[in-house]
C-alpha cells in the first residue's frame, strides 16, 4: 500500500529540498569554509570537548580530493563531458540515546560538505551542535541546512517518503536493521543507508572516503557535433567518406 506523508511531516521534507537545493548550489570551497568555521565555534563549546570538532576537520580535509568540481571527459563523437559530484537530496540522521556523539557529528559533517540538507531529531547533548551551525549560516546569510523533527516522525514518516535520499543511523544493530527493512520496503528512489554500530572503533565513521556515501555524480554533455561541430565524423556515420 502506497505511503501517505502528514501534512506536518511533509511540510518538513519541503522544506529540508528546498535547504538542499541551496545549499547544494553553493561551490564546494565554500561549502568548506562554512564548515571551518563551524568547527572553531565547536571546539569553544566546553560541554562537547574536542573529539567532535576534530572529527569534523578529520572529513573536512580529505573531502576535497573526492568532491569534483568538474572533470573533463572528452567523448569518442567530440562531444564535451562534466562530470561533478554533488549532493544526493535529504538526508535523516538518526542517533540513539546514549549513541557516540562523534559518529552523529561525522555523519551530519560529511553530509553537509557533500551538499545535502540534514534532518535530525536532536538529543539534548546535540544542542550546542546545531547551534553552533546556525550561527555560521545566520553570519554567513546562508540558509540553514540542517532541520530538526520529532524522533517517531523521523522513524515513522519521514524516512519512509521517497523524497529522502539517505539515512544515516548512530546506535545499535538491531535497529540499524529495522531501519534498513523500511527503507527497503518504501516506494521511490533507493535510498542509502550508512549505519555507525561499532560504538568502541567506530570503524564506519572513521572512513577517511565516508563523504562518497553522500553523494552522486553528475555528467554535463554538450554536443558539438549536433550543429556541425565535426563534419568529418558526422560523414563517416553517413557512410559518404
Amino acid at each position: 500500500m502506497p505511503h501517505t506523508t502528514n501534512k506536518s511531516s511533509a511540510a518538513v521534507i519541503d522544506k529540508a529540498v528546498s535547504a538542499w537545493l541551496t545549499w547544494n548550489d553553493i561551490e564546494i570551497d565554500e561549502r568548506l569554509e562554512l564548515i571551518n568555521q563551524w568547527s572553531e565555534l565547536l571546539k569553544l563549546q566546553h560541554s562537547l570537548g574536542l573529539l567532535p570538532a576534530q572529527m569534523v576537520d578529520f572529513h573536512a580535509e580529505h573531502a576535497p580530493p573526492l568532491l569534483s568540481m568538474g572533470e573533463e571527459m572528452p567523448g569518442p563523437t567530440g562531444e564535451s563531458n562534466v562530470l561533478s559530484t554533488a549532493g544526493r537530496g535529504p538526508f535523516v540522521i538518526i542517533a540513539e540515546p546514549d549513541a557516540s556523539i562523534n559518529g552523529f557529528i561525522a555523519l551530519l559533517s560529511c553530509a553537509l560538505i557533500a551538499g545535502n540538507s540534514v534532518i535530525v531529531a536532536p538529543l539534548p547533548e546535540h544542542q550546542d551542535i546545531i547551534s553552533t551551525l546556525q550561527q555560521v549560516c545566520d553570519f554567513s546569510d546562508v540558509v540553514m541546512p540542517l532541520l530538526t523533527e520529532d524522533a517517531d516522525k523521523l522513524r515513522n514518516e519521514i524516512i519512509k517518503d521517497g523524497a529522502v535520499a539517505g539515512v544515516g543511523f548512530v546506535g545499535t544493530q538491531v535497529e540499524a536493521m529495522e531501519i534498513n527493512r523500511t527503507l527497503a520496503n518504501r516506494e521511490g528512489q533507493i535510498a542509502a543507508f550508512i549505519a555507525e554500530t561499532d560504538p568502541d572503533e567506530l570503524t564506519t565513521v572513521r572512513d577517511q572516503q565516508l563523504v562518497l556515501r553522500f553523494i552522486t555524480e553528475k555528467t554535463l554533455t554538450t554536443n558539438v557535433t549536433a550543429v556541425g561541430g565535426n563534419a568529418t565524423l558526422l560523414a563517416l556515420g553517413c557512410g559518404d567518406v
